[in-house]
């Protein structure tokens, strides 16, 4: 199975190559500060949002494009930081086209479901407007309509995009040509490309959700004592660091997991396409 062969991989890659864990768990310690900045107050937690924000945009194409260029190159043998700094540089401004293009495709689905969310609410809450009751029976037919909507408007393009990165760094495409390979190859590999999909959402809610609960302590400490106890500093920054090693480890594997699973996937055209990693990070 190549679900099965991809993650194999990956799991030596690393073991090969833990300099990868420490370039992602560098980068997400980097980000802590934020969590903190939460107990200063709304108004410091508002402007560290915004300075993430801001610094997400110029680095995260960067580290992303770095991190794949290093995955590719352990699953060969061994990588280093010069490989993380090479495909960063060379595949930055792709990246960041890219990374634009996602942000673009996220602000009109934002609009076009608030448009869908307004339009069916209006038809299903009008009833009660006009003193009217609210049939269950239109109401148990309009909501999975509007879930269904909303995964086909929003889960089922990320699903043919999700290669963009990988296209875009081991086949040397430029921003648009990354989602138009990614799109090409998930149609070549539905099957496997769904299981591939599975396994990575499952093992991402379960991670999400260990992860998440620093995060929530600290957010919680804002809340009245009478409502939830305050616990020491300490403790808090040690919940924090806990969970970006956990997040740092799996996320490397599941870095290089997609790069192994990328390269097993029927990709016509790679002999005639693009120079080659090694060659491109030379």
């Amino acid at each position: 199975m190549a679900v099965a062969r991809a993650l194999q991989a990956a799991g030596g890659a690393l073991r090969r190559n833990p300099s990868i864990v420490g370039v992602v768990l560098a980068f997400m310690l980097a980000q802590l500060p934020v969590q903190f900045a939460q107990l200063l107050g709304p108004t410091a937690a508002v402007a560290a949002s915004g300075v993430t924000v801001v610094l997400s945009l110029v680095l995260v194409p960067f580290v992303f494009a770095g991190m794949l260029g290093m995955a590719a190159e352990a699953l060969d043998g061994t990588t280093s930081l010069g490989t993380f700094v090479a495909a960063g540089k060379r595949h930055y401004t792709s990246m960041l086209g890219a990374y634009g293009l996602l942000l673009v495709g996220a602000v009109v689905f934002g609009i076009v479901s608030s448009i869908l969310f307004a339009v069916v609410s209006v038809g299903v809450f009008a009833p009660l407007a006009s003193g009217g009751a609210l049939n269950p029976s239109t109401f148990g037919i309009v909501a999975p309509v509007v879930l269904v909507a909303f995964v086909l408007l929003w889960f089922l393009p990320l699903f043919f995009v999700q290669f963009y990165g990988q296209a875009i760094v081991l086949d040397g495409a430029g921003a648009l040509g990354g989602f138009k390979r990614s799109v090409g190859v998930v149609r070549r590999n539905l099957l496997s490309v769904f299981g591939y999909s599975v396994v990575v959402f499952i093992a991402g809610l379960v991670l999400g959700l260990l992860t998440s609960i620093p995060s929530t302590l600290i957010s919680a400490q804002r809340l009245p004592a009478a409502t939830f106890p305050d616990l020491p500093l300490s403790l808090l920054a040690g919940l924090a660091v806990a969970g970006n090693v956990l997040m740092a480890l799996f996320g490397s594997l599941f870095l290089v997991f997609s790069v192994a699973f990328y390269r097993s996937l029927d990709r016509p055209g790679d002999a005639d396409g693009p120079e080659s990693l090694q060659s491109a990070v030379a």
